[in-house]
């Protein structure tokens, strides 16, 4: 009997609170653009940017030599780091691990 007292009050307040925020609800999907618009803006940008990365390069007139260098000097910068990381992570979980 309290159990269906209780049941009767949360969906009478569940049915409450979607009728209050109904018109809010209505009024956030008119003014904001649909979520395809805002992905298909994503990639747009993507092609714009990727389109004229080449263009970029050229001006600062490096070698394509030198540009690989440059990127597999950040490369490795910034994987080094996170590759002792998880080799350290792997010691200690073996060593939590080991009987």
């Amino acid at each position: 009997m309290i159990n269906a007292i209780l049941q009767g009050i949360m969906s009478l307040i569940i049915g409450l609170v979607s009728v209050l925020l109904a018109p809010i609800d209505l009024a956030i999907s008119a003014a904001l653009p649909d979520l395809s618009s805002a992905i298909n803006a994503v990639g747009s940008y993507f092609n714009l940017a990727l389109q004229n990365i080449g263009f970029a390069i050229s001006l600062t007139g490096l070698s394509s030599t030198a540009i690989s260098i440059i990127i597999l000097y950040y490369t490795f910068k910034l994987t080094l780091p996170v590759t002792f990381y998880l080799i350290k992570l792997a010691i200690k979980w073996y060593d939590k691990i080991k009987p």
